[in-house]
């Protein structure tokens, strides 16, 4: 007896699978095209509505974590002293020193006892601004500290802006600027003006520094021995448009204006591109071709900005002291956190700015 053909209920079988599947990827697709067009429709009502929202997009503070700072040897740090300064009556920021190997510890008594026999002396000192978000304790923020303080040799003062971690207060743009600009007078004032101060400045804390070290540089401040920008952006606006998420939204028509309107509501600029012209002082920058949150034609850019700075100062007879260098990373792997895993990255830095 012949066995029954079983092949055409087989392929009914698949072909019901086919059918369920093509079904269920519409469903997904018609799901996501629904999301992305509340979103289109949301964001620039919500930037319109409530311009705030872009300042907490670009501070990235208002989520506060539970991590005790008080005690820097809970993160595996040594050597490091935290303590607090009150720049205004309502405004005190957190502070991490990270010791040079080359200042003695002693005994103290208090914050002011701590200062005279930990903080003055002639080794340079740098203050490191970090980016949006957290603290100052995160991972790449306190391995860097910590390797510019191993192989420099040098102090290095870490700390939060208003707003951020146990820091009071609220953060707009010039009030950051102010924060910096209080921690290097204080350092100044307690050294006599005699200490040579570099600054290093990453992804949003790279504007706040390059902001500073043009004021200072207006005033001929001769202690500014130089400033490394990593990361760095050409503008807040243009770091915004830029983001790997804005790939999403900026062909829309509403997104250049409306996110520029929002930022400008705010007082928001952080013009790194401006401040790099009034510069007098060596100038690093660095970054990583890999970087998706402030891609590496940013630094590009500003590297040609401060090449025809250079050459206008020359002309101009102003500004001496202004150098700019590059250092890239490419396929590294670094990407936006992690340039401080670079094995030479102090030992390049040494050769071109650092004593």
């Amino acid at each position: 007896m012949d066995e029954p053909d079983l092949e055409p209920k087989v392929d009914i079988e698949r072909s019901h699978q086919r059918s369920k599947s093509s079904s269920l990827s519409i469903k997904i697709g018609l799901f996501l095209g629904g999301v992305y067009v509340f979103a289109s429709i949301l964001i620039p009502v919500l930037l319109l509505t409530y311009p705030a929202i872009t300042k907490h997009l670009v501070f990235q503070n208002k989520v506060k974590t539970r991590t005790n700072l008080t005690h820097p040897e809970h993160f595996n740090l040594d050597r490091v002293y935290n303590f607090h300064l009150n720049v205004e009556s309502q405004v005190s920021i957190g502070i991490w020193h990270f010791r040079s190997r080359l200042i003695k510890d002693q005994i103290y008594d208090d914050n002011e006892d701590y200062f005279r026999k930990h903080l003055i002396s002639n080794i340079p000192v740098v203050i490191y601004f970090h980016g949006s978000g957290a603290n100052r304790a995160l991972m790449h923020r306190r391995e860097l500290c910590q390797r510019l303080r191993n192989e420099l040799k040098y102090d290095v003062i870490a700390f939060d802006y208003r707003g951020f971690a146990d820091s009071t207060g609220e953060s707009t743009e010039n009030d950051l600027v102010k924060d910096a600009k209080f921690i290097y007078d204080w350092l100044q004032k307690l050294n006599n003006h005699q200490r040579k101060i570099y600054l290093w400045g990453h992804a949003l804390g790279s504007a706040v520094a390059s902001q500073l070290a043009a004021e200072l540089s207006q005033h001929n401040n001769k202690n500014l021995a130089g400033i490394v920008l990593e990361a760095p952006f050409l503008n807040v606006h243009q770091a915004l448009l830029t983001h790997w998420i804005s790939l999403f939204f900026r062909w829309q028509p509403w997104y250049y204006s409306l996110t520029e309107k929002a930022l400008h509501k705010n007082k928001l600029y952080f013009e790194t591109r401006h401040h790099l012209l009034n510069l007098n002082c060596p100038c690093v920058l660095i970054h990583a071709d890999d970087d998706f949150i402030i891609p590496y034609i940013h630094s590009k850019q500003l590297l040609q900005i401060g090449m025809n700075a250079r050459n206008d100062n020359k002309q101009k007879k102003k500004f001496f002291h202004f150098t700019i260098d590059m250092i890239s990373y490419h396929r590294s792997n670094y990407g936006h956190r992690l340039i401080y895993q670079a094995p030479k990255l102090i030992s390049t830095l040494k050769a071109i700015l650092f004593e």
